[in-house]
């Protein structure tokens, strides 16, 4: 959720990121996608035998050519063995595609009708999914979304939400108040995050696609990290309205609350619930820095996952067991990811810019996004290069990756 290397720092987290200057806001500009694979071998797919005709169909083929670049398994150019051919034409206001795909023995056609720039822009993210599941067995991103924050001033700031190769970067509340740590529902559809919009901190449940919101937790004193779990039915919070930051676990139906630490010399942030929804990753500085735990959910018995590093932070549970997380080693953080079950000894360094903090899995459990300098990157665990995701005037921050 923020930096914090004091006791203090823990327990006023969100006030301080808050009162941050902000710098900048969103404009127009195009998304800047650089890629440049240092990565393992990847097939080249070929795009060129499609014949795209007027605006729409070339920002069909533009998305498609985007969303392979940044999968990781595949890249665009010519002499492959993957190709792609057939016809994208204008359509009224959208296009009409007929295109046959081929590549590893495998073939399938794909032929769709899409009206307006949000529905051709999904079926070339629907398209790229499915080249990635039905020629090389793996899951893509392309059809994901990332929200996040655009912080504009000293006090404000709103949500963010953008297709996950960069494009359609657009603000999906208008508040001007202070917020932080955007999360995604696991349905991909509800977002919760915590906002000074009433003047005090609390959790709201946000949904984009009908622009409704409602209260989760208004508890007296500090309100944050709504994380939720795997089933929908509970959320992880950090409350303090009995006098310390301390991790809950919130029933969503009943009301019900249990409180899963107890650390009156510490204070907690940032939980994540574990895939299978029976554990919960947390920061503590109860050591006196603040690092990584683990709790039960059953037994709240919590154990300690990380001792090297100044400050451990920010951690993400992903479907495969892995957690990344910013470690801060030599004066400033890296992003590394470690096995939930190994422990910190098979933790490893990501390739990321100086600074890089807050990373949020992708569905493909390969993929990060985090923030760094204002900007955010996408990363990949695989040894390709960090890639700004857009390139657009503001001052952007903690990124949350929706899981499908």
């Amino acid at each position: 959720m923020c930096r914090f290397s004091l006791r203090s720092k823990v327990r006023f987290c969100v006030f301080g990121c808050l009162l941050v200057a902000f710098v900048g806001t969103a404009s127009a500009a195009a998304p800047l996608i650089q890629v440049v694979k240092k990565g393992a071998n990847k097939d080249i797919i070929t795009l060129r035998d499609i014949q795209a005709t007027g605006p729409n169909g070339r920002l069909f083929v533009q998305t498609l050519t985007r969303d392979l670049d940044l999968s990781g398994w595949l890249k665009t150019g010519n002499g492959g063995s993957f190709f792609v051919k057939g016809t994208v034409s204008d359509s009224g206001a959208g296009i009409r595609s007929a295109l046959l795909v081929q590549g590893a023995g495998k073939r399938f056609a794909w032929n769709r009708v899409s009206m307006g720039a949000a529905e051709i822009r999904a079926q070339a993210h629907q398209l790229s999914d499915t080249i990635l599941k039905e020629l090389l067995g793996e899951t893509g991103n392309a059809q994901s979304k990332i929200v996040f924050v655009n912080r504009k001033g000293k006090a404000a700031g709103d949500l963010y939400m953008c297709d996950a190769n960069g494009m359609a970067v657009f603000q999906i509340t208008h508040d001007n108040a202070a917020c932080v740590g955007p999360r995604w529902a696991p349905n991909a559809k509800d977002i919760y995050y915590t906002t000074f919009l009433h003047g005090y901190p609390e959790i709201l449940r946000f949904t984009p696609e009908t622009r409704t919101r409602k209260p989760l937790a208004s508890f007296k004193g500090l309100n944050t990290g709504a994380a939720i779990a795997p089933d929908g039915r509970r959320a992880a919070l950090i409350l303090s309205y009995q006098g310390n930051p301390e991790l809950y676990v919130l029933d969503m139906h009943s009301g019900y609350l249990i409180r899963m630490t107890n650390t009156p010399r510490g204070s907690e942030a940032s939980p994540c619930w574990s895939p299978d929804g029976n554990n919960i990753v947390y920061v503590s500085d109860y050591g006196g820095k603040p690092q990584l735990y683990i709790v039960n959910v059953s037994s709240r018995k919590s154990r300690r996952i990380t001792f090297t590093g100044t400050e451990n932070v920010n951690p993400d549970w992903n479907k495969k067991n892995q957690i990344a997380y910013a470690s801060k080693r030599g004066g400033g953080y890296r992003i590394y990811t470690m096995d939930a079950n190994a422990g910190e000894g098979s933790a490893k360094a990501v390739d990321s810019p100086y600074g890089a903090e807050h990373p949020s899995w992708a569905p493909d459990s390969r993929h990060i996004v985090c923030q760094a300098g204002g900007a955010l990157f996408i990363l990949d665990t695989m040894g390709d290069e960090p890639v700004r995701l857009f390139n657009i005037g503001g001052n952007w921050m903690s990124p949350c990756w929706s899981k499908r």
